[in-house]
């Protein structure tokens, strides 16, 4: 018999569970939107979108927020609209109980800046996609120009990882170069000296410094460690002794040595 008593008293409580969310959960539903809260997670380092530009996309005249009930909001839809906008990475879009939604954004972040032989401009991100030049906003990181053939038009979507890639035996110039970009911004002080790649008509890089006047010739992208290491060595033992304008061309292309012409 007690046995059977504690069955009922669990299934009342459980009962009473349900009934009160459900309760609650409709309480919820008549509430009033009163406000939006926008965070742009990584607004410090990019600046591709702004917290008015979600409160526009969300909530201006056409998709109003504010005012409504929460249960005539679609939140699925929502995060959907945003990310439909190229920039952003992710969205998270969630009611809270003080009557407010809150929208969290994270922007994709940009590794380098093409400007190809056209003149266009685009962006590859830090997963190797491709991201639209913005007129209105510059991000701060290495620049990518000369002998690059990739059209921004002709290639929706693009991932150097998966699109475009090289037959057998020939090289894929745009991974090398996001691979490059990636290897440079990963070391801290490589990413204040490099610019700036130069992809020359043999499709070899070349590296603009931002201290001397020199360009460096890196050649394809292949043992990067040692290459960088000769030129560090270099930079020590040669530029520090004789002066940093010394020589206009460094070569890191030849295994085990630097060839470096004087001015």
């Amino acid at each position: 018999m007690k046995h059977f008593l504690n069955i009922l008293f669990w299934i009342a409580v459980i009962a009473y569970y349900f009934a009160a969310m459900s309760f609650v959960a409709e309480r919820r539903g008549e509430q009033i939107c009163t406000s939006v809260e926008i965070n742009v997670v990584d607004s410090v380092r990019s600046r591709f979108v702004t917290a008015n530009d979600i409160s526009l996309m969300v909530d201006d005249r056409a998709h109003k927020l504010t005012g409504v009930r929460f249960d005539s909001i679609n939140i699925p839809k929502l995060e959907r609209r945003l990310l439909d906008y190229p920039p952003i990475r992710r969205a998270v879009i969630y009611k809270t109980v003080n009557g407010a939604v809150h929208i969290e954004v994270t922007q994709r972040t940009p590794v380098v800046r093409i400007i190809n032989r056209y003149g266009e401009s685009f962006y590859l991100d830090d997963r190797g996609e491709m991201l639209q030049h913005s007129n209105r906003y510059c991000a701060h990181v290495l620049v990518a120009t000369g002998y690059i053939n990739l059209r921004p038009e002709q290639q929706k979507p693009y991932n150097v990882h998966t699109s475009g890639v090289a037959a057998e035996g020939k090289r894929n110039i745009m991974r090398e170069l996001f691979d490059l970009s990636a290897y440079i911004n990963g070391d801290k002080f490589w990413k204040a000296q490099i610019q700036q790649i130069y992809v020359n008509e043999d499709g070899d890089f070349e590296l603009i410094p931002l201290v001397g006047a020199h360009v460096i010739v890196f050649g394809t992208f292949d043992k990067p460690e040692a290459k960088f290491a000769k030129l560090s060595s270099f930079y020590r033992n040669g530029l520090n002794v004789k002066g940093w304008n010394t020589y206009d061309v460094i070569n890191l292309k030849y295994e085990g040595q630097v060839v470096a012409n004087k001015k």
